[in-house]
């Protein structure tokens, strides 16, 4: 039992830090401008030229609400589709303008309205803007929408220039993973894995019902090889573009025991003796299922179901 509530934290621990489900966006701190690249379906650099004058009545960004909002619609010149936006001029994206503080509003102490909190609502697009923007398509509407917590960055700024060069480095990764997967060096074919797992097993960033689909099995034997060449420990590589590592890589995969998968026995903590290692442990179940009943697997993509 001690065993299994330890894994089970574990677990739950690297969900918290790495999911990109838009519940848990909404409740988290902004993910790294490198992670919001790898798991929205589309980024692109532009100028917003224009915001239309109307706005759109048009249900909240997540799959299956019907609660109508209204939202303002900013054009943006593309400068460079990254990802998802090839043979685009344009793309217009819709936001809800923040809510303005009212002249009236009740004294500290008495019943208010809920109100969203600093940093937790998209910023309000302006024109003029130069940006770096991570969208998703919205359900139902004719406009792209920027998810959760995946706020543009400004890359008119010093760190706005810096975010831009770990985003175009995760994305190129994105363009050629075999590349990386078959680099002849060890750190940039485990980089390549973690970045291809976060992509494959992300969910999609308004929700919904999906299906998981393998992937050639190729390229899964190279992630997965990738991933067992890593050190699976909770600190990242320096100067890694992308924070999680290859134990939170493992985990996304979701390996059951209908794959062959058993979990490791770990060693109880002993007073006065170094800590657990529990990564190195997991890496060493993982290489020898590797090499036994997972030798076939093929890791499962994660997409939307088919209406």
């Amino acid at each position: 039992m001690r065993r299994y509530l330890m894994t089970a934290v574990i677990a739950a621990l690297v969900f918290a830090v790495s999911t990109s489900s838009a519940f848990a966006l909404r409740i988290a701190a902004p993910p790294p401008p490198a992670q919001m690249a790898i798991t929205a379906p589309v980024v692109v650099t532009g100028k917003i030229t224009a915001i239309e004058k109307d706005t759109v009545d048009a249900a909240s960004p997540f799959a299956g609400a019907n609660d109508k909002v209204a939202y303002k619609v900013a054009v943006v010149k593309i400068d460079s589709a990254l990802v998802g936006a090839n043979n685009i001029t344009h793309v217009k994206i819709g936001f809800i303008p923040p809510a303005k503080a009212e002249p009236n509003a009740p004294q500290p102490g008495r019943l208010r309205p809920a109100v969203v909190r600093p940093g937790f609502q998209a910023p309000e697009l302006k024109e003029g803007q130069q940006m770096v923007f991570f969208l998703t398509k919205h359900p139902t509407a004719e406009f792209y929408v920027m998810p959760g917590l995946y706020h543009p960055v400004d890359i008119t700024t010093d760190a706005g220039k810096k975010s831009l060069e770990e985003v175009k480095k995760a994305t190129a990764v994105l363009a050629d993973p075999m590349k990386g997967l078959k680099s002849d060096k060890a750190d940039v074919r485990t980089e390549t894995a973690m970045i291809m797992v976060t992509k494959y097993r992300a969910y999609p960033l308004t929700g919904g019902e999906v299906n998981e689909v393998a992937i050639p099995a190729d390229e899964s034997k190279l992630i997965l090889k990738g991933l067992a060449e890593g050190k699976w420990t909770s600190m990242p590589r320096p100067g890694a573009v992308f924070t999680p590592n290859a134990l939170n890589a493992f985990y996304q995969l979701g390996l059951t025991d209908k794959d062959g998968w058993k979990e490791p026995m770990f060693p109880q903590p002993q007073p006065g003796q170094p800590p657990v290692d529990f990564g190195t442990i997991t890496k060493e179940a993982f290489v020898k299922w590797l090499d036994g009943p997972g030798k076939g697997y093929q890791i499962k993509k994660v997409v939307p179901k088919e209406k």
